[in-house]
């Protein structure tokens, strides 16, 4: 049997631009605080980014999550709210769930790969119900055995142990696994590291990573692990 994990970000789904994307995070969170004033807005976001820039070198630094809640009860206070409420969280997912978009192909190669291989997602997140959620959304959710992220495993890729803990729920050897992700450091080097083969998905511009092999797109996956495997 061989077991296929999957990135999400940039991997199964695309996000738009990343302002935009921040900027509707920001605007959904003001309405749940009933604030819909343009120049709050603004300086609500202008404080945002850097808020999120910060948190998300410390993740990056440390390898470790913090989690949207964190973040959040930063946030709210710069607004003089306080106490992280569900409709907050629900906000703070709002751009993954009404702005991304799946990845061509995605939902017709993942069914035929989940007929013939355990699939798994690892991702990268600090709120692993959106990752869930946009899944289900797309009906995409039953293809997968396990979905992990560094939301509930605490520590994120490329750390070995967020790969391995994938690989112990499905019951698998690093040496039957495969990851497929975009990132050459936090996919590729994370799951090497991890005793696993992977496979990158080329992004423009980055370094290309000592990757078992590449694809231009997911549509290209299945006869790839034809010849890898």
């Amino acid at each position: 049997m061989l077991y296929l994990l999957f990135d999400f970000w940039r991997t199964i789904i695309d996000p738009p631009d990343l302002d935009l994307y921040y900027r509707y995070r920001v605007r959904n969170i003001l309405r749940v605080e009933g604030i819909e004033d343009p120049d709050t807005e603004e300086r609500a976001f202008n404080f945002y980014r850097r808020l999120f820039n910060a948190f998300d070198s410390r993740r990056r630094a440390s390898c470790t999550e913090i989690p949207a809640t964190l973040e959040l009860e930063s946030f709210l206070s710069f607004l003089g709210a306080e106490g992280v409420r569900d409709e907050h969280l629900r906000a703070y997912a709002s751009p993954m769930l009404d702005l991304t978009t799946l990845k061509p192909g995605a939902r017709e190669v993942l069914d035929e790969l989940s007929s013939k291989y355990e699939l798994a997602v690892v991702s990268n997140t600090p709120y692993h119900d959106m990752v869930v959620e946009r899944l289900r959304r797309d009906g995409l959710l039953d293809f997968f055995q396990v979905i992990v992220s560094s939301h509930r495993a605490g520590v994120r890729k490329p750390v070995r142990d967020i790969f391995l803990r994938a690989l112990e729920v499905m019951g698998a050897r690093p040496e039957e696994a495969v990851m497929i992700g975009d990132s050459p450091y936090e996919d590729i080097e994370g799951a090497k590291k991890a005793g696993m083969r992977a496979i990158w998905v080329v992004r423009e511009g980055v370094q290309r990573p000592e990757a078992d092999g590449m694809i231009k797109s997911l549509e290209e996956l299945p006869n790839l692990l034809k010849v890898i495997t």
